[in-house]
């Protein structure tokens, strides 16, 4: 049996929306990002729009579908030829719901079979329960984790993006080439799997090309990065009838290492610990039963369960020092890559829209390069401090994550259940644990909600 595909309806690739005919001229030059040469395209096609968003995947669907209802013309690239990796990550923060709410979207992810995760409990593999609690206990307005399969995300928004006559899908189209003008991007070229060439024109480039992001090279954009040494590995398995309630997160410490257990909406389970002292051939070699009895060790309640392989987390660290560069701007994982020690990949990239669109010039403002630099550069100055901090605290999540999974994991596990009974029992920490998880700064913070989606 897999539990790997959503049993949600889907369909890929998405029907794309539909530009004005008489944005489409002949084409004439382009600068190829691979030798640096000319590239012919005379008779190529060029589309003339107000935005060109270079990815199409969490964060640059979710920023399309958010300007459904404006009066930009809006082309995203997107080189996918299939759904995005279903064992990455499934759910988007209580903060985030409340973004889809104002957005008008919320409503579409529970009607295609979104489930809510209300609560989360640390739990011993000898039975203890060190911390319970309810997201309900913070006043909030979705206090809940939308539940949604990774591979249906992209897709979801982009359904929502087509409802715009002025979006326009191009895909599967890589990006090949760019014409670089004293930092801005003057034009795009986007290849199809055929070889049929576009030339993309937007006086405003979003890029969420991922962490190797062909816009951020193109453009000399410095980062910081920071390997990890233990890869988390994802496992599918049916959900255990006996962990209720279902619809909390769960996480199962021993002396041995951690295990994390979430409930899918499609019935099943993803199980998700950090690779240690075992090795990673260990677990591309075991067989479904080594499998369960090693997860049993740490959750005795998997005891005899069904696995099956979903896939690896690379652990590493990619931060753009800056974002922006004349009329582009990163988001997303093209902006910064983090661990998934605390989930916040994915949140990260969506938190930051509301802030950017804030920002963004009229449509007539666009045609001022000017106007353009100076919106972006606002919204840089606005979320680049919030993405720091949120950055810097997940660096100390994947630390204690690395080192639970190291030579010291026992020490180190005993500090960190120790620390969870802390939680449970100090009232100022646990509103804090609460606010911190779901998104939202404490109420006496200085920062205001609105800057802080991270």
């Amino acid at each position: 049996m897999s539990f790997r595909r959503s049993t949600i309806a889907s369909q890929f690739p998405i029907s794309p929306g539909s530009l004005c005919l008489n944005s489409i001229h002949d084409s004439t030059a382009q600068v190829d990002i691979d030798t640096g040469g000319l590239m012919s395209t005379s008779q190529g096609e060029i589309i003339e729009a107000d935005i060109a968003i270079v990815g199409g995947g969490v964060a640059g669907s979710a920023l399309a579908a958010a300007l459904r209802n404006s009066e930009y013309k809006i082309v995203v690239i997107d080189k996918r030829t299939a759904p995005l990796d279903s064992s990455r990550g499934d759910n988007f923060t209580p903060a985030n719901a409340e973004i889809f709410s104002q957005w008008g979207v919320l409503d579409e992810f529970i009607k295609r079979g979104a489930t809510k995760r209300v609560g989360a409990e640390f739990r011993t593999s000898a039975g203890e329960v060190l911390l319970t609690s309810s997201y309900s206990e913070i006043d909030i307005p979705e206090p809940y984790f939308l539940v949604y399969h990774h591979d249906l995300m992209a897709e979801t928004f982009q359904e929502i993006a087509s409802e715009n006559p002025n979006y326009q899908l191009l895909q599967p189209y890589s990006v090949k080439g760019f014409e670089i003008e004293a930092g801005s991007i003057k034009s795009i070229t986007a290849t199809s799997n055929e070889g049929k060439q576009i030339e993309v024109r937007a006086p405003l480039v979003i890029a969420s090309d991922g962490s190797s992001s062909n816009v951020r090279t193109a453009l000399g954009f410095p980062t910081f990065e920071h390997p990890y040494q233990h890869n988390l590995v994802s496992i599918f398995a049916p959900y255990p009838k006996e962990l209720t309630p279902q619809n909390y997160f769960y996480r199962y410490s021993d002396p041995s290492g951690h295990v994390i257990i979430q409930h899918r909406n499609n019935g099943t389970a993803k199980v998700i610990l950090a690779v240690g002292e075992e090795g990673m051939p260990w677990w591309k070699g075991a067989t479904p039963e080594q499998r369960a009895e090693f997860l049993a060790r740490r959750a005795p309640i998997l005891e005899g369960i069904e696995t099956e392989m979903a896939g690896f987390y690379p652990a590493r660290m990619i931060h753009a020092l800056q974002y922006v560069s004349g009329n582009t701007v990163l988001i997303g994982d093209a902006a910064h890559t983090i661990h998934p020690a605390r989930g916040q990949g994915l949140n990260m990239g969506i938190s930051a829209l509301p802030n950017l669109l804030a920002k963004l010039p009229t449509a007539a403002e666009l045609k001022d390069p000017n106007k353009v630099r100076e919106a972006l550069l606002a919204f840089e100055a606005i979320q680049k401090p919030l993405y720091e901090r949120s950055i810097a605290r997940n660096h100390v999540a994947a630390m204690d994550m690395e080192a639970a999974a190291g030579e010291n994991h026992e020490f180190v596990i005993k500090r960190q259940d120790e620390a969870l009974r802390k939680v449970a029992a100090t009232p100022a920490i646990r509103r804090r644990y609460l606010h911190e998880s779901t998104g939202y700064p404490l109420p006496s913070s200085p920062v205001t909600n609105a800057q802080y989606q991270v």
